[in-house]
């Protein structure tokens, strides 16, 4: 496979990444709204892998690649991980700001 294909490839399994990453915070506020608890979040968790494995395998039939490739691997979790640092990190404070906006504070409390 041409080098070229290689980056085609990585940059889109990199855009999927980023979604799986967008869904699992969509779940992660999903949890705390149902108040779910650890058994049913460790459920969660194993369900978003399922989701991870499915959207990888399906972008791979899309490219008509195979999904193991190493740089097809490397681009899901680097979209993942960019996800994650960046845009997932202020929806994630956001959603606690959210979530704090409500709450009473002591006397004495900033």
């Amino acid at each position: 496979m041409a080098p070229a294909e290689q980056a085609r490839v990585f940059l889109a399994m990199a855009l999927c990444g980023a979604g799986v990453g967008g869904a699992y915070d969509a779940s992660l506020a999903l949890r705390r709204a149902l108040g779910m608890g650890l058994v049913l979040s460790a459920a969660m968790d194993l369900a978003m892998g399922v989701l991870a494995a499915a959207a990888m395998t399906a972008m791979a039939v899309c490219l008509c690649v195979n999904p193991l490739r190493l740089f097809a691997l490397a681009g899901m979790a680097a979209g993942f991980a960019l996800y994650r640092a960046s845009l997932g990190t202020i929806v994630r404070k956001l959603y606690a700001g959210i979530q704090n906006c409500g709450k009473k504070r002591r006397k004495g409390e900033n």
